[in-house]
């Protein structure tokens, strides 16, 4: 038995909604598939880290004014930190997981989009 899961659901282009990186589907997503499971994350204080780079952890993390959390290496952030903004998305977060599911059929070529809260948008560069 291999111990990973070796199905790759998306891939990584430039946005059609922006002038970044986007996530888009390798292949059809069917309704309620989870594309991008949740790992155990943990609290990283700001203390902890370089002042340096803490605006840029900022930009890719949920963090607050103790610190910021994580779930892999800096280094190793995934494809799902790429997924942008849409008032019209296809995927959603279960916030109880963190896990991310297609919230309808999405085909392939097609641009994953998540809703961002308000205060969720101002991430830039």
């Amino acid at each position: 038995m291999i111990p990973y899961n070796l199905e790759l659901l998306t891939y990584l282009a430039p946005s059609n909604v922006c002038s970044g990186v986007g996530v888009f589907a390798l292949l059809d997503i069917p309704k309620d598939t989870c594309i991008f499971k949740a790992e155990p994350s943990y609290k990283v204080l700001w203390s902890d880290i370089d002042p340096e780079i803490r605006s840029r952890i900022e930009t890719l993390t949920y963090c607050d004014k103790e610190g910021f959390w994580i779930d892999c290496d800096l280094n190793k952030i995934g494809p799902q930190y790429y997924i942008n903004h849409s008032h019209s998305p296809n995927v959603a977060y279960n916030k109880d997981t963190g896990s991310l599911y297609a919230i309808h059929d999405i085909q392939k070529n097609e641009e994953l989009v998540d809703y961002y809260f308000p205060g969720e948008r101002d991430w830039h560069i």
